[in-house]
C-alpha cells in the first residue's frame, strides 16, 4: 500500500473516528446520567412519591367506605382502582382481619407474615414489596406495591457502573486506537527510510557495490531505485578516477622513462665526441647522425604529448567538413599503399566501400590511420604483414574495420590498448617500437568527430581496430561545419 493511500486512510479515521467516539461517549454519559438519576429517583424517592400519593387516595376511599357505603360500591371502587393502576404494580385490596375479602384472585401469601389487625393505619417496606393499610370501617383496607421496594435502585446501578465501564473501555479504544494508526502509518515511512539511511552508510563506509532491494510499490520505490542508480554512477566514478590516477603515474613514469633514454644517448654521444672517442670525420658524422635522429624522436614525442593534451582538454581544433567517405578512404590508403608496402606492410581494401558523407577533419583522420598503420608495422611478427581495410553501413553510422595479421594481444589488453602510455611490452624495454601515444590520440581524435574506436582480436589471428562513425545528415552536418572545434 502506498504511502498516499495510507495517509488518506488515516486522515478518514482521524475524521470518523471522533465522531463515532463522540457518539459512544454520550451513549455512555447518558447511561451514567441515567443511573444516577435513576438512584436519586427511584424507590424510595420516585416509586416512593407515586405511592404516597396513592396512599392519599386509598385514604380517601377509605373515609368515604367507613361512613356507610355498601359493600357492592366498594367492590366496584377497588375495581376500579386496581384496573387504573395494574401497570404500575398497586393493588387494592379488602380485608376483615387477616381475611381476604376482596378481590378473591389477590395472591395473599406474601402477606402471611403481616399483622393486619392493627387499628392504626401503618406501612411496611420490604425488600419485595410494601404495603400501606389504614382502617374502612369494619374492614381493613390493604395498598400493595411490588415496585417500591427498599432494592429499587438495583437497576439504575447497573445502568452506572456499565455507563462508567464503557467510559473506561473507551479511553483503553481511543489509546489502542491511537497507536495502530500511528504504526499504521509512520511504519510505511520509517522502515524505507530506515534501509536508506543503512544505505547511505553503507556507501559512505566505502561499500559502492551495495544495492538496496525493495520490493514495495509505493512512493518510495522511486527514490530506492534512484539511490540504486546514483551507487552505480558513483562506482563508475570511483573506478573512473581510479584508473585515472593509474593513468597519470603511468604518463608521468612513461615521459620518464622515454624522454630520459633519447636523452641518455644524446648524453654519451657529446661525451665521445668531447672526449676524442670519435676520432675520425667518419666517426663524428655518425655521432652527429644518432643524435640528430634521438632530437627528431624527442621532438616527435614532445609534440605527440601536446596534441594528446590538447585533445585531452578539448583545446585542439578540428577543421570539420563534410566529406565523401568512399572517395577520402581510398584516396587515404591509395597514399599509404606504397610507402607502407616498401616498410613491410601490404595494405588490401576490400569492396564496396559504403556511399555517403561524413564529417571529419580530413588531416586528423588520415593521422589516425597512419597510427594505426605504424602500429601494425612495428609489432608485425612476420617479414611482410597484411592489413585488411572493410567497411560497412549499419543504420546511419559507418563502421570501419582494419585487421592485421600479426600478434595479436591477450584478451585482458584489448581496453588498455587505447590508453595513454600503453605498449603490451609492460617493462619498455623497447622503445623504438614506440611510445604508446599512437592509438590514445586515435581515441581522442575518433570521440572529438563524434564517433568511437575499439579493439578486436581477428578471427583467424592479429589484431582488428574498429572505428564507428556517424553519417553526415543534411542539416545536421551544416552545424558541424559551422563548429571547427567539434
Amino acid at each position: 500500500m502506498s504511502v498516499k493511500r495510507r495517509l488518506y486512510i488515516s486522515n478518514f479515521l482521524m475524521l470518523v473516528l471522533p465522531i463515532v467516539l463522540m457518539i459512544a461517549a454520550g451513549i455512555c454519559f447518558i447511561l451514567i446520567y441515567a443511573g444516577m438519576a435513576g438512584i436519586r429517583e427511584a424507590p424510595p424517592f420516585k416509586q416512593g412519591d407515586i405511592m404516597f400519593k396513592r396512599m392519599e387516595k386509598v385514604k380517601t376511599l377509605a373515609a368515604s367506605w367507613g361512613s356507610g357505603k355498601n359493600r357492592e360500591g366498594i367492590e366496584a371502587d377497588i375495581d376500579a382502582f386496581n384496573k387504573e393502576y395494574e401497570d404500575r404494580g398497586l393493588t387494592l385490596s379488602l380485608y376483615e382481619g387477616q381475611h381476604l375479602l376482596y378481590p378473591a384472585t389477590q395472591d395473599h401469601n406474601r402477606l402471611s407474615g403481616v399483622d393486619l389487625t392493627q387499628e392504626e393505619q401503618f406501612m411496611l417496606v420490604t425488600d419485595t414489596f410494601s404495603v400501606y393499610r389504614i382502617k374502612a370501617g369494619p374492614y381493613g383496607v390493604v395498598l400493595t406495591d411490588t415496585h417500591f421496594t427498599v432494592d429499587g435502585s438495583s437497576k439504575s446501578r447497573q445502568q452506572l457502573y456499565i455507563g462508567l465501564f464503557s467510559i473506561v473501555l473507551l479511553v483503553f479504544v481511543v489509546i489502542g486506537t491511537n497507536r495502530i494508526l500511528t504504526r499504521f502509518v509512520f511504519r510505511g515511512i520509517m522502515n524505507p527510510i530506515h534501509i536508506l539511511s543503512h544505505g547511505v552508510h553503507q556507501l559512505r563506509d566505502g561499500n559502492l557495490t551495495y544495492r538496496i532491494h525493495y520490493e514495495k510499490q509505493d512512493e518510495f520505490a522511486s527514490v530506492c531505485a534512484d539511490f540504486n542508480e546514483m551507487a552505480q554512477h558513483l562506482y563508475h566514478m570511483v573506478n573512473e578516477r581510479q584508473r585515472d590516477e593509474n593513468n597519470r603515474r603511468e604518463l608521468i613514469a612513461g615521459i620518464s622513462h622515454d624522454l630520459r633514454t633519447p636523452l641518455t644517448s644524446i648524453k654519451a654521444y657529446l661525451e665521445g665526441i668531447e672526449k676524442g672517442v670519435a676520432a675520425t670525420p667518419q666517426m663524428q658524422r655518425k655521432y652527429f647522425d644518432i643524435i640528430k635522429h634521438k632530437t627528431a624522436s624527442l621532438e616527435h614525442l614532445i609534440n605527440q604529448l601536446f596534441l594528446f593534451s590538447k585533445l585531452d582538454i578539448g583545446e585542439f581544433p578540428l577543421h570539420l567538413e563534410a566529406v565523401d567517405f568512399d572517395q577520402e578512404l581510398r584516396q587515404t590508403m591509395a597514399a599509404f599503399t606504397a610507402e607502407y608496402e616498401l616498410k613491410g606492410l601490404t595494405i588490401l581494401v576490400v569492396d564496396p566501400i559504403p556511399q555517403g558523407e561524413v564529417i571529419m577533419d580530413v588531416v586528423q583522420f588520415r593521422n589516425v590511420i597512419q597510427n594505426i598503420l605504424e602500429n601494425s608495422l612495428k609489432y608485425r611478427n612476420k617479414e611482410q604483414g597484411k592489413m585488411v581495410v572493410a567497411a560497412v553501413q549499419e543504420e546511419d553510422m559507418i563502421k570501419l574495420r582494419l585487421s592485421d595479421n600479426g600478434p595479436g594481444v591477450s584478451p585482458g589488453e584489448l581496453e588498455k590498448l587505447f590508453d595513454v602510455f600503453y605498449r603490451s611490452d609492460a617493462s619498455r624495454k623497447t622503445p623504438d617500437l614506440g611510445s604508446g601515444l599512437g592509438l590514445a590520440i586515435s581515441a581522442k581524435i575518433i570521440q572529438r568527430l563524434g564517433g568511437e574506436i575499439k579493439a578486436e582480436l581477428a578471427p583467424s589471428e592479429g589484431l582488428s581496430i574498429i572505428i564507428t562513425l556517424p553519417k553526415h545528415a543534411g542539416e545536421e552536418g551544416a552545424k558541424h561545419e559551422k563548429h571547427t572545434d567539434y
